[in-house]
């Protein structure tokens, strides 16, 4: 499993985007939540409220136990065959995991994928 950890900066306005396609992911309101799916995206998921978004929602729920990443992990296991790239993001509330497939194995370091995913 590829993942990176981001802190958010909570001061500044932001939207979130797919580091793999630049396409819009959100809707402007600074919640960390994705309304629309675009992209490379596959799914979102926050440890504390169990929010769901986007495709393998119902594979994602069936995995979870007792934490967010540990149904991640089960999920991108059972994908291993797919480069997939997971997002960690953590506020002083929460923290948001976000999957993307990285269908041309694309080498971005963690700098680049934050410039990316969050503008």
């Amino acid at each position: 499993m590829n993942k990176i950890v981001l802190k958010s900066n909570e001061n500044k306005k932001f939207s979130l985007y797919c580091p793999f396609t630049n396409e819009k992911l959100d809707n402007d309101n600074n919640s960390f939540e994705i309304y629309e799916g675009a992209g490379n995206y596959l799914f979102s998921m926050c440890e504390d409220c169990l929010f769901f978004d986007a495709g393998n929602n119902d594979e994602i729920e069936r995995y979870w136990k007792d934490s967010a990443i540990e149904a991640i992990e089960k999920f991108v296991k059972n994908h291993s065959d797919e480069n997939i790239l997971i997002i960690e993001i953590s506020d002083k509330n929460d923290t948001y995991y976000y999957g993307f497939l990285n269908e041309e194995n694309l080498e971005l370091s963690t700098e680049e994928i934050q410039k990316k995913f969050i503008k």
